[in-house]
């Protein structure tokens, strides 16, 4: 596995080497995000993927589709294809898994916040 995807956490999904850890139904990682602020290259989507995060850490806010969330420990949210995210800020222990289906290593898409709408 290359040492970006190592340092984001993903461990498990199509591009993993590992036989056994390779696959193209399903993706998972465990990040560790403390003090993410807000910025322009967190803005994106996902064509064809759903994401469920699971907050096992911490506190987040995220803006999904417009609407701003802040979620704590024991929570999670849902984030469908086409669903743009952005905003993204979290406190100084944040730790969350992230589960994303399928398993496809092109499908994010990142927006450019200036146009209205998708690059």
């Amino acid at each position: 596995m290359d040492d970006f995807r190592q340092r984001k956490g993903w461990f498990f999904g199509a591009f993993v080497d590992e036989p056994l850890l390779n696959s193209d139904l399903v993706e998972v990682a465990w990040q560790q995000l403390p003090d993410v602020r807000p910025s322009r290259d967190q803005v994106h989507y996902h064509e064809k993927s759903v994401e469920i995060n699971i907050l096992i850490k911490g506190g987040m806010r995220i803006t999904i589709d417009g609407a701003q969330h802040d979620l704590r420990e024991g929570q999670f949210y849902v984030i469908w294809p086409q669903s743009v995210v952005s905003d993204i800020s979290t406190g100084p222990d944040t730790e969350l898994i992230v589960v994303r289906a399928p398993s496809i290593p092109s499908d994010k898409v990142l927006v450019d916040p200036d146009q209205n709408g998708r690059e």
